[in-house]
């Protein structure tokens, strides 16, 4: 049985219900689609506490459950991202320090390049915080993520706070697909709209897929995730949810398993539609 297959079904028997589980294998489909060669994924947000990084942990530990190739998540804030402890991670090295090994010698194989990386999952493979590694230069930092991509057929790059950051907008370059984390508020709605604006006025990403993801880290926000991107999908921009959850929350390690039933089909969904989009199939 495919590594996918039998993640889904140790889900769904969690929850004894029949309609659950095709809608759990129903959400699930997009993100088991082949990639003919590597996706990136740019996951940005315009201020903290957005859930940027809980977003891109979720993401890549959903795409690890349910395909068998490889996975990477990088974390490509220059301080002290927490993308590690999300992953369940002691330590992992910095992108710098993976950019300047692939400048010394660049990887011959998926294992050589693993090797350079921290193993969360079988199949997933992350990088750490750069806050204490000697800056790559955006060269190097290429050169490093082709190499990812060559051997990882799905990358996720956890950008810093700020659209306008350099690391972000070198990121934002690099992708098949960006995902715009804001939260169910005011501001965060207004934030989107402007951001699409702009997207769609500058030719160097109008053709790139913009996915914005309105999310609740907040149990009383007096805002509905739901209602807040159903209005910016009505004003063109494509939007998903990822609903407050006690244990994304928490702030600790993220275990799938724990998720609320309809975080788990969110999360699964949001894999799908990222990842077509990432395909061109938007």
């Amino acid at each position: 049985m495919p590594a996918g297959a039998r993640f889904l079904r140790q889900l769904a028997g969690l929850f004894r219900s029949d309609d659950y589980s095709q809608r759990l294998i129903a959400a699930a489909a997009g993100a088991q689609d082949p990639v003919a060669t590597g996706r990136r994924i740019a996951v940005i947000s315009s201020r903290g506490g957005a859930g940027k990084t809980t977003t891109t942990a979720a993401l890549a530990l959903v795409f690890a459950a349910m395909r068998q190739d490889a996975v990477a998540a990088v974390d490509n804030d220059p301080g002290l991202g927490s993308l590690p402890l999300r992953l369940g991670l002691d330590t992992a090295p910095a992108l710098d320090a993976v950019a300047s090994a692939v400048v010394d010698k660049a990887p011959a194989t998926r294992d050589e390049l693993a090797a350079q990386l921290a193993a969360a999952e079988a199949n997933l493979f992350a990088t750490g915080a750069r806050l204490w590694h000697p800056r790559a230069d955006y060269p190097a930092l290429d050169r490093a993520l082709t190499s990812i991509s060559r051997y990882f057929p799905i990358t996720l790059l956890d950008c810093p706070t700020g659209i306008s950051h350099p690391d972000s907008v070198w990121a934002v370059k690099a992708a098949h697909a960006v995902v715009l984390v804001v939260p169910a508020t005011v501001a965060g709605t207004q934030d989107a709209l402007s951001y699409q604006q702009a997207w769609q006025q500058d030719p160097a990403t109008r053709q790139l897929p913009l996915l914005a993801v309105v999310t609740a880290t907040d149990a009383d926000a007096p805002l509905d995730p739901v209602h807040e991107a159903v209005r910016l999908s009505r004003d063109g921009l494509d939007a998903m949810t990822l609903p407050y959850d006690r244990h994304l929350a928490s702030g600790v390690e993220i275990d799938l398993a724990l998720l609320a039933p309809q975080t788990r089909l969110d999360a699964t969904a949001l894999a799908s539609r990222v990842l077509q989009a990432a395909n061109g199939n938007r």
